[in-house]
């Protein structure tokens, strides 16, 4: 994923450079009436990958200034938001549950198994970006509307909240029945004092966006604008209980839920830019 982000962006960039180069010294020298621009923008924004399967839609919001150093180009720093919280009913029925079987002569077939319920571990990015952005076609003074192409390299820090929650631990001799578990002991408090992992914690990561958007009325006073960003965050530590098998090994690994991998998303902004 990492990989086809950052090669899909390189290639459109320069193929993207290479057309406003094409367009010759005039025109790259001229200069529309109203070429600095304040914006804001918002939006959701959507996990991607079996492996973040723990977290439901979250949101995003995003301000900077943008210089057009041309009638194609152009550049500017923006601070954003992005945030999703931690969502158990978006993990799989199953990733909740650790089933082993337990060798016993008085009972042969005797499974055990622990379900555990997990809250908090919501994640949010707070990134500071270089924002590129190169128009299809060179902007006018009267322009109704322009689509461009997107990069932001980015430097983030990436916060996670503490993880708390409770197991039950139930034991069967029918695996596969509905109703057959008994409860042998319940509400086994998960928490940081006890697993470590589960504090909350905050690294500094970087990545980037590319995408596409549309722009109406680049060049009035007020523009208005949408697009759609496919990012990728280098790993940072997350909840992801689909990452880890049903077994005890899993339930009783001293990183249990946590792992540290890459994060991709998708982000649909909506937005608006003062222009002057």
């Amino acid at each position: 994923m990492k990989k086809n982000i950052y090669l899909t962006g390189l290639i459109l960039f320069t193929a993207l450079f290479t057309f406003a180069q094409d367009e010759g010294n005039i025109v790259k020298r001229d200069r529309i009436q109203r070429d600095n621009g304040i914006f804001i923008d918002f939006g959701p924004s959507f996990t991607l990958g079996k492996n973040i399967g723990d977290y439901s839609t979250g949101f995003s919001i995003e301000t900077g200034y943008a210089k057009r150093l041309n009638r194609i180009i152009s550049i500017g720093p923006s601070l954003s938001y992005l945030k999703f919280n931690y969502d158990p009913e978006a993990a799989n029925d199953l990733s909740g549950a650790f089933i082993d079987y337990i060798e016993d002569q008085n009972n042969p077939n005797y499974y055990e198994g622990y379900v555990i319920e997990l809250d908090g571990g919501d994640v949010s990015l707070l990134s500071l970006a270089v924002n590129l952005k190169l128009n299809f076609v060179p902007i006018r003074d009267n322009s109704v509307f322009s689509v461009y192409f997107f990069a932001k390299p980015f430097v983030s820090l990436a916060s996670r909240t503490d993880v708390n929650g409770n197991s039950t631990f139930l034991g069967t001799t029918d695996p596969d029945g509905q109703t057959d578990w008994e409860v042998i002991e319940d509400d086994i408090i998960w928490g940081a004092d006890d697993y470590p992992a589960l504090a909350a914690d905050t690294e500094v990561t970087g990545g980037i966006f590319l995408g596409p958007g549309v722009e109406l009325f680049p060049a009035k006073k007020m523009s208005f604008f949408v697009q759609a960003s496919f990012g990728y965050t280098a790993p940072i530590t997350f909840v992801s209980t689909e990452s880890y098998d049903s077994t005890y090994d899993s339930y009783f690994n001293e990183e249990f839920p946590m792992v540290k991998e890459g994060f991709p998303s998708v982000n649909i902004q909506f937005g608006a830019s003062f222009n002057f």
